[in-house]
């Protein structure tokens, strides 16, 4: 502990005391208890003080002291002016006191001090930086303590941000969220896709009974059955002759249509998937298989975040994937399906109700191929005779939508959308003898029934 005496005379203990300590800074006013000459009573008061790091504060008393010793000066510097003021300056972050006597060396007064961070100097920053948010910033536990109501989860994180600055890893953000906003995210994935496919084949087989055959081919050069066939068998002599004249023409379109819808709050990630999941062998080791298990379906991951501008900013990624069989391939007995994907990631910012396209697609494909008898096939006229034709083209047209909404939960649950509203289900009766699969809805009560 150090003491800090000074004799009765004023012009004497000031300089003393001011010699023994060094220099602070202001403090903020504290009125003490009035006396005289010292204490009523002749009993000692406590009272509580606050001084920031590496600021002073100034202090006076109504009696005059003849001692102040401080408990831990290591933390706490002080400075005496006259016999009734002085002024402490915090030095390291903590809590002391201040022991006071009066004239006859009675303890008149006892003074705990606490030496924090400037929570002052942070919440004029917090005004400055946050106008119009009820942010409170106070001192607690060798820390700084954020109390209070923000309007967004953002202006939150900025005040924890600010207050970090002047207390390193020791800021408790305790704000509340004025009103928690909640978003839907509405998807929009739409795909068409366009084939188109014709296949000419020409064959021609003749067998002389002298042992000589001679044939062009058989079946369409894509590999797939015919849709229409001509066949004209002759003889030539004693040779046969067989011309095969195969066609096929194919067109089809496409279009998927994924409407996935996800809720999510302000700053909270959400995710979504509708389909299911496949097993893939994977390779474990000599000799060993590991059966992993993959997902297809819809698939939709969102982080939203609204702004102090209204706006909201999405980081969106949806997934649209289906089994292919057409890309599966066959490994050691297992038959592995491919997964035709539409995936897209990205992260765009609108207001409420606006629409984004944040991704499109277009792309063609065009593949044709020959075959044909070397030679013979050149000939003019007479060559269509010895080649086969494959010609096929493909379009495909992608695009994904994102719509964000501001939602609220509804106060009765018949207010949500309820798939089933539109059918009920049939009887055996209705099945049987009507072959319904589903039956209209009948029409609901106004008044909703009462829940025990």
């Amino acid at each position: 502990m150090r003491k800090i005496t000074g004799g009765l005379p004023r012009r004497l203990a000031r300089p003393a005391l001011m010699a023994a300590c060094a220099s602070m800074i202001l403090f903020g006013g504290l009125a003490a208890r009035a006396a005289s000459d010292g204490p009523i009573g002749g009993q000692e008061t406590t009272r509580s003080l606050f001084v920031a790091k590496d600021k002073s504060a100034g202090f006076r008393l109504d009696y005059p002291v003849s001692q102040i010793v401080v408990a831990q000066p290591e933390m706490l510097q002080l400075v005496a002016t006259t016999d009734r003021s002085f002024y402490v300056r915090g030095k390291t972050i903590g809590v002391t006191n201040l022991l006071i006597y009066d004239r006859q060396h009675h303890l008149a007064q006892v003074i705990d001090v606490r030496v924090g961070h400037d929570v002052a100097s942070l919440q004029a920053d917090l005004t400055q930086a946050l106008p119009g948010e009820r942010i409170t910033a106070a001192s607690f536990a060798d820390g700084v303590l954020l109390s209070g109501v923000a309007s967004t989860s953002q202006v939150a994180a900025r005040a924890a941000a600010i207050a970090e600055r002047y207390a390193p890893k020791a800021v408790t953000n305790q704000v509340n969220i004025l009103a928690a906003k909640q978003v839907r995210v509405d998807v929009r994935v739409i795909e068409a896709s366009r084939t188109s496919l014709k296949d000419m084949g020409f064959n021609m087989s003749a067998n002389s009974p002298h042992g000589l055959s001679f044939s062009t081919g058989a079946g369409l050069i894509s590999g797939q059955a015919a849709n229409g066939a001509i066949s004209v068998a002759t003889n030539v002599g004693a040779t046969q002759l067989e011309l095969t004249l195969q066609a096929l023409e194919q067109k089809g379109i496409v279009r998927t249509l994924a409407k996935p819808n996800l809720i999510a709050m302000s700053g909270e990630e959400a995710s979504f998937l509708a389909g299911g999941e496949f097993p893939y062998p994977v390779p474990n080791g000599l000799s060993q298989v590991t059966i992993e298990f993959r997902q297809f379906g819809v698939k939709l991951n969102v982080t939203p975040f609204l702004q102090d501008s209204g706006q909201i900013k999405l980081k969106v990624a949806p997934e649209v994937s289906q089994l292919d069989p057409s890309h599966s391939v066959r490994i050691d007995n297992f038959t592995l399906p491919g997964l035709t994907i539409s995936r897209a990631s990205t992260t765009v910012e609108l207001r409420d109700g606006q629409s984004f396209a944040i991704a499109g697609l277009f792309q063609q494909g065009y593949n044709n191929a020959v075959a044909q008898v070397p030679g013979l096939a050149d000939v003019p006229v007479l060559g269509a005779l010895f080649r086969s034709a494959d010609w096929q083209r493909q379009q495909t047209e992608l695009v994904i939508i994102v719509t964000p909404h501001l939602v609220a939960p509804v106060d009765h649950i018949d207010d949500l959308p309820d798939p089933l509203q539109s059918a009920d289900e049939p009887t055996a009766i209705d099945l049987i003898l009507a072959g319904m699969t589903e039956k209209p809805a009948k029409t609901r009560s106004a008044s909703r029934p009462q829940i025990p």
